[in-house]
């Protein structure tokens, strides 16, 4: 008698797979400019016929997931998802290391300061810290952006292991300014490793310049990136050398939080 493999074969889809895939793509189709959606708006983004849609809404919106409003109609995502990203930010210590850290820089240099990781091709704001001065990138926790156009990108892909997506013209450009050349950020993450800090100067957002540094694990690995950043009227040229200090000082202190030793040290 042949006995039957107890190992699941791969090209197989695990039953409830596709069910669960469908319930995630509706989860992922409240884009963060636009947080209420129709049923029609719902089953379009994810790609479901509008009763698929409607029946997973429903368990959604039983279990606190998805709410919908009694006058409109429209979905938002619920209270459920609140707790578990509270619950999911708790467990990464990270932040609770580098939060004073981020405190510290953005009142000492009156630029915001942020906590990010890399995420695919993304970076993830993980925390961040608000500064005195003009804001000029929308953003907050949660928020994502191409890691190539960002100053703790480069700093995260420094040591990454990863091939960027293409089009035709290169990578993706957000500004004139944007690094496009894969030889062009290859050179750059170079230079990244050399100096232990990145630049982004009108890369990701005309006006705005940020400065980046890595934070470690115990291992020595990057594992996250911290920088300050405001206006290009604020972070000039000259400033950004006693920036990228301060910047560095505090990656530091957060990765000797986290365990991390310089090398011959006990």
């Amino acid at each position: 008698m042949v006995e039957a493999s107890s190992k699941t074969n791969s090209s197989q889809a695990i039953p409830g797979t596709q069910a669960i895939q469908r319930v995630l793509s509706l989860l992922r189709a409240f884009p963060q400019e636009n947080p209420k959606r129709s049923l029609t708006e719902l089953s379009t983004a994810a790609g479901l016929n509008k009763a698929t849609a409607h029946r997973m809404l429903a368990v959604l919106e039983r279990e606190g997931f998805v709410y919908r409003s009694p006058d409109t109609g429209e979905f938002q995502l619920g209270s459920e998802l609140i707790v578990l990203g509270a619950r999911a930010l708790k467990a990464v210590d990270i932040r609770a290391a580098a939060r004073p850290e981020l405190q510290a820089l953005a009142e000492s240099t009156g630029e915001n300061s942020t906590l990010e990781i890399l995420v695919n091709e993304d970076v993830l704001i993980l925390d961040e810290e608000r500064g005195g001065g003009l804001l000029v990138l929308a953003s907050e926790i949660g928020t994502r952006w191409p890691a190539h156009a960002t100053a703790t990108g480069k700093v995260l892909l420094a040591e990454a292991e990863l091939d960027l997506p293409e089009t035709e013209e290169g990578l993706s450009a957000l500004t004139e300014h944007t690094i496009v050349s894969p030889d062009q950020l290859m050179a750059t993450l170079s230079e990244v490793r050399n100096t232990g800090f990145a630049t982004n100067i009108e890369e990701l957002e005309y006006g705005y310049v940020s400065i980046a540094a890595p934070v470690r694990n115990r291992g020595g690995r990057t594992i996250a990136a911290i920088s300050v950043g405001g206006s290009v009227e604020r972070v000039t040229a000259d400033r950004i050398p006693a920036l990228a200090k301060d910047v560095q000082a505090a990656a530091f202190r957060i990765s000797e939080r986290l365990g991390y030793r310089k090398a011959g040290e006990e």
